[in-house]
């Protein structure tokens, strides 16, 4: 499953891309784009039935999971021992939230470094809009600004002056054009859109109410 698809991309852009091009925006643009929201938000939102995490315990009152939401607890083991969850057990575990508490007033064992394995099923099986809109959002803004320099140039190869400083060279970057009495603005540098950050202010906003952020 991704975070989004090339219809997604098609419905927010309302272009219709060819056949070519939606393969490259499936197989490159999409994945680019997921690839740099997994690693803003710090996990893959995607559902995976096995998480396998492994802490130290430090003495700390709260294990904080990498990846919400926490559907479900596999096992917990501490120093080698499987624990039991409940208030009348080992520990607490608050799904939503994504987290373990140690019950009563005990703390999470010091023994030994990364004594701690956490073993649970977590992510979203329906992604959010948020986050697949964002997506596609993202992917269209990369391929729409990536077309609009493509546009500019001529039908060929592109060359340039590093093999050979004698040539013409034939790429261009041109943000206005005028014939006579005619005059045409392409509205901002395609070049400079193309190689933008790839999360826009906006794009960050959306997805903050998704990102894991632990105080410790």
């Amino acid at each position: 499953m991704a975070l989004c698809t090339v219809s997604d991309v098609e419905s927010i852009v309302q272009l219709d891309y060819s056949t070519a091009l939606k393969a490259d925006i499936t197989n490159v643009y999409i994945p680019y784009c997921e690839s740099a929201i997994k690693r803003f938000l710090g996990y893959d939102p995607e559902y995976n039935s096995s998480i396998t995490e492994v802490f130290d315990g430090k003495e700390k009152t709260h294990l904080f999971l990498k990846v919400s939401p926490v559907v479900s607890m596999t096992s917990v083991t501490e120093d080698g021992f499987t624990l039991s969850q409940g208030n009348n057990a080992d520990y607490v575990a608050y799904l939503e939230e994504g987290y373990l508490v140690k019950t009563g007033k005990s703390r999470w064992s010091d023994a030994r470094m990364q004594n701690i394995t956490v073993v649970y099923a977590a992510g979203y099986q329906t992604i959010p809009d948020v986050i697949k809109y964002t997506t596609a959002r993202m992917a269209g803004r990369l391929v729409n600004n990536t077309l609009q320099l493509s546009a500019i140039q001529k039908n060929e190869v592109l060359d340039s002056h590093k093999s050979a400083t004698d040539n013409k060279g034939n790429f261009y970057n041109v943000t206005s054009e005028s014939i006579g009495d005619l005059s045409l603005s392409y509205g901002s540098d395609p070049l400079t859109n193309t190689l933008s950050p790839v999360l826009s202010a906006f794009d960050i906003t959306a997805l903050m109410p998704y990102k894991r952020i632990f105080f410790e």
